[in-house]
């Protein structure tokens, strides 16, 4: 699975985040990372981007503040049955 390739609808997961999968919400242009996808978990949203070809997660919680993060994500794995 290519970061380019996720849509809004599509599921997925990767070892570094061992809860429920993220559904992707929507591409959308950052100020800083250029294209980013807005995904979303448990109710709470976060985000994939990719930089110099390494795809990052990042999640914008009070929670996440003193973890790294963002962090680098591998073995990106699309979940959904199409």
């Amino acid at each position: 699975m290519l970061f380019e390739d996720l849509e809004p609808g599509d599921t997925v997961s990767f070892f570094e985040w061992p809860v429920e999968p993220l559904t992707v919400i929507a591409r959308e242009e950052d100020a800083n990372v250029g294209e980013r996808v807005r995904v979303e978990a448990e109710g709470s949203e976060s985000f994939l981007y990719e930089v110099d070809g390494y795809l990052w997660h990042y999640v914008p919680e009070e929670e996440y503040a003193g973890e790294d993060n963002p962090f680098p994500v591998e073995n990106l794995v699309h979940d959904s049955t199409d």
